[in-house]
């Protein structure tokens, strides 16, 4: 009766060591061999596509200004740096320097951009915009054109794998000698929505 009672506590002592089964830990890509693509993931599309717009308003010390500004951009190798182009409308309400006169124009005009996207969250944003600025409120077929960079950083917030919300802070520097009317202010702040398929 021992040999049986002694039988029976080995064989329940050792039953969990039988139903483990081996786990294998996988290693890091860096370390796996090398595995030839499959068909699936060779129809896979690299380049992805970027659409959305954004609203911004500035604020400067003779002006405020309120902005709309679709876009769309494309990820042509890598997933983290954006080539885009993008068109622009601002309303903006300005003190005249000359006449002490308040007013508002509309400007419109289009841009392009490069984002790069840092930890997934951060944004380095810089562009090149193109403005039809009217000389004078009251005389808006007779127009200038604006050019200037704008560089600063941002932050992206997903929603989904697709959606994502970003704001950026932009600091614009004009390359323009005359400026009839003050488009830019101290810093551009934008608020906007992307999708990316």
């Amino acid at each position: 009766m021992k040999k049986i009672l002694l039988f029976i506590l080995i064989s329940l002592f050792a039953m969990p060591l039988w139903s483990q089964g081996t786990e294998t830990v996988p290693l890091p890509k860096s370390l796996q061999p090398y595995k030839p693509r499959d068909k699936a993931m060779e129809n896979e599309r690299k380049i992805k596509f970027l659409v959305g717009g954004s609203v911004g308003f500035g604020v400067g010390a003779n002006n405020l200004n309120f902005e709309i500004a679709p876009h769309f951009g494309i990820f042509p190798v890598i997933d983290f740096l954006c080539f885009g182009i993008g068109g622009d409308y601002r309303l903006n309400f300005y003190r005249d320097y000359y006449s002490g006169t308040k007013t508002f124009v509309h400007t419109y005009g289009f841009n392009g951009f490069v984002e790069g996207y840092i930890w997934d969250r951060l944004i380095l944003h810089a562009s090149y915009e193109w403005l039809s600025i009217p000389t004078s409120a009251y005389n808006a077929s007779d127009r200038y054109y604006s050019n200037a960079i704008l560089v600063g950083p941002g932050y992206k917030q997903a929603i989904s794998d697709k959606l994502s919300l970003y704001g950026l802070i932009l600091f614009p520097i004009e390359l323009n000698e005359e400026k009839y009317v003050q488009v830019y202010s101290i810093l551009d702040i934008r608020v906007g929505i992307n999708y990316k398929f």
